[in-house]
């Protein structure tokens, strides 16, 4: 049995390669197909790789598979059904499922919209759920509502099998199997912030997984906390360092620090299984992190040691009654605390904060000024708020009827904003975040450069105009506000 498992070439739609790192649950579902007898299995990464659309039905046709596994998130919802669409005219006796996280959110809308095309939908994490519905499909047997974390068409509606349970070992995982990967693991840019100190290549390894927080924004669904033992992580990253040459880390865990005081003593083991293998000599190592009363500055001069150089946190916003609205349950002064204990650590920080959130007014936005301005992070990234399907935050847009389109290409944080709130139109929020952009991800100096440079060609002078319309917005119009 022949398996493609297939990133959907969505650069074709947007016009730019949105993959960034390699696409690790193909990998890892591809490791795991291997390590249970299929041995005829592809992943072809068609964003990363440039793939044509009709380029990719001529590969459709060339490589014949009888599964086609599609994966991505919301944004590419549009590129996984006319990737489906494609398999089915090319090969139309081939079997189609959908995951990830966006069509583990909206099962029923990808049956339905696939109008045929998509078979089945893997709910969740997908290793195990593959696995049996390969099986099933290789046998010809036909009770697939037996099984777990699936859904499927009966009678012209969704049926959704019950949940998976969360694989609890995730040592019994076989790594990403990069040699299964098209294009090769070389060809990725790596993190799509720029950080000093994190020389290419770079490799993103998961060393847990889930998250047990309650966040409005969030979707990805994953609550159950797991983490792999460090012995195992380090032999992945000695391997990568060997077959690759890498040369930075990024552990690519929803929430590496910051969970809990047991939380500390792994990253500790961590550090000391990096140290002990002299890994500190030769790699830097890039982290996510929880503002938090449980980051410590004995497990952060640990992880300075094991030359961690950079934790990106997700702060969100300077104001508390934003941070208890999107049910953050951390404090302000968490995430000041923490910043500055990672400065005294050696660790930089940048702070990933947010604009568009319901009930936030221009007063909001100055205590998330003043949270820049107290913290000192060394790189801050503004986001505008998705509302992503799955989410709660979503729920109450649509409920409350502030959604401005459902267009999935427009869900992009860094460009479009597809909502309004009952304290501010869509442009306000749009204005606001890039007066944060051109304030404090670039600084005043950079923005002057910017701005010269726009000057230097007419056709870019609208750009500029709008760039100055919002910092004249906020320094003026908005500030009267508060």
């Amino acid at each position: 049995m022949k398996i493609i498992l297939i990133n959907p070439p969505v650069f074709n739609d947007i016009g730019r390669i949105l993959a960034g790192t390699p696409p690790l649950g193909l990998l890892y579902i591809g490791a795991f197909l291997e390590k249970n007898g299929f041995n005829d299995v592809k992943v072809i990464d068609a964003d990363a790789a440039q793939i044509s659309w009709d380029s990719l039905g001529d590969l459709f046709k060339k490589e014949k598979p009888d599964i086609v596994g599609i994966s991505g998130a919301s944004f590419v919802f549009p590129a996984i059904i006319k990737t489906a669409k494609i398999a089915k005219q090319n090969l139309p006796g081939c079997i189609v499922i959908a995951g990830g996280f966006g069509p583990s959110k909206e099962p029923e809308k990808t049956l339905k919209s696939g109008k045929g095309e998509i078979d089945y939908v893997v709910l969740g994490e997908g290793e195990l759920t593959f696995l049996e519905l390969v099986k099933n499909i290789e046998k010809k047997e036909r009770g697939f509502s037996e099984i777990d974390g699936i859904a499927f068409l009966r009678n012209g509606e969704a049926f959704l099998t019950k949940p998976r349970e969360y694989l609890k070992d995730l040592d019994s995982l076989p790594w990403p199997a990069f040699h299964l990967l098209q294009p090769e693991f070389l060809a990725y840019c790596g993190p799509n912030v720029d950080c000093k100190d994190m020389l290419p290549p770079t490799a993103v390894i998961v060393a847990s997984r889930g998250c047990p927080h309650r966040c409005t924004f969030c979707s990805l669904g994953s609550k159950m906390y797991r983490q792999r033992k460090p012995e195992n992580i380090i032999d992945e990253i000695e391997f990568y360092v060997r077959k690759f040459g890498v040369r930075s880390i990024q552990l690519y865990d929803d929430e590496f620090i910051g969970l809990s005081p047991k939380q500390n003593e792994w990253i500790e083991e961590i550090c000391n299984e990096i140290i002990g293998r002299g890994l500190n000599k030769k790699l830097s190592f890039l982290v996510q992190g929880r503002c938090s009363q449980f980051v410590e500055l004995k497990t952060l001069k640990k992880m300075k040691e094991a030359n961690f150089v950079w934790i990106w946190w997700g702060a969100e916003s300077g104001s508390q009654k934003i941070l208890d609205s999107i049910k953050k349950d951390i404090k302000v002064e968490n995430i000041i605390k923490d910043v500055r204990l990672a400065k005294q650590a050696g660790i930089k920080s940048l702070l990933y904060l947010m604009v568009g959130f319901p009930g936030e007014t221009p007063a909001d936005i100055k205590l998330t000024i003043d949270l820049i301005k107290t913290a000192k992070p060394e790189q801050v990234r503004i986001h505008i708020i998705s509302p992503f399907p799955g989410s709660e935050l979503r729920k109450y847009f649509e409920e409350h009827n502030l959604l401005e389109t459902e267009d999935y290409y427009n869900f992009d944080a860094r460009n479009n904003v597809i909502h309004h709130t009952e304290e501010m139109s869509a442009e306000e929020i749009k204005k606001y975040y890039r007066y944060l952009v051109l304030r404090f991800e670039n600084s005043y100096l950079y923005s002057i450069k910017h701005a010269l440079r726009l000057l230097g060609s007419p056709g870019n002078w609208g750009r500029l105009l709008k760039n100055l319309k919002s910092l004249i917005f906020f320094n003026f119009g908005a500030k009267q506000r508060n």
